[in-house]
């Protein structure tokens, strides 16, 4: 026979376990359906959702080197963005198939602003916006949040400065002759 007197009633029963993982399971479900929708990339392309997220995070992490005319900051921008997906399709395909799920989180609205606290899309953000996101990616008490911004900082970083005609931008007259 059971002794009641020892039931505590903040002890978890088993209905509310189920249902409880029932939410979570719902929820982590569906977060998952729209990192998948709106995935950084499909095939080796790039998406649409992934050009805006990799153009917002160069913006944030470059922006003072970009040229200050608009035209060349977008031609900038392009050929960025092509030597981005160049790069990604040059990763092994666990790295693209990572590297993607984190354009997704970073494109999807509710898991952006878990990550960053950026309500706007990348696309409308103002600079200070992107830069704001990035600096509480950057010092997000989350160890995963953090890794998410190391990660994406380097591949932006790495595709711009490995690129020979961005080094003019930044001041690097290029390699010494000897």
């Amino acid at each position: 026979m059971v002794d009641r007197s020892i039931d505590h009633p903040l002890q978890p029963k088993r209905r509310w376990f189920l249902k409880t993982a029932l939410a979570i399971g719902a929820v982590g479900s569906a977060l998952g359906a729209l990192v998948y929708w709106h995935r950084g990339m499909n095939g080796s392309k790039l998406t649409e959702h992934g050009r805006e997220v990799i153009r917002g995070l160069t913006i944030g992490y470059v922006g003072p080197m970009l040229p200050k005319d608009a035209a060349e900051r977008e031609a900038t921008l392009s050929t960025h963005l092509q030597n981005v997906e160049t790069m990604l399709n040059g990763m092994p395909g666990v790295l693209q198939v990572e590297l993607s799920a984190l354009i997704g989180l970073l494109g999807n609205y509710p898991t952006r602003k878990m990550l960053t606290g950026m309500g706007a899309s990348w696309a409308s953000a103002t600079d200070d916006e992107i830069a704001q996101a990035l600096e509480t990616m950057r010092l997000n008490p989350l160890p995963s949040t953090r890794l998410t911004y190391q990660v994406m900082r380097g591949v932006i970083l790495l595709s711009f400065f490995s690129n020979s005609t961005n080094w003019h931008l930044t001041g690097y007259p290029g390699p010494v002759q000897i």
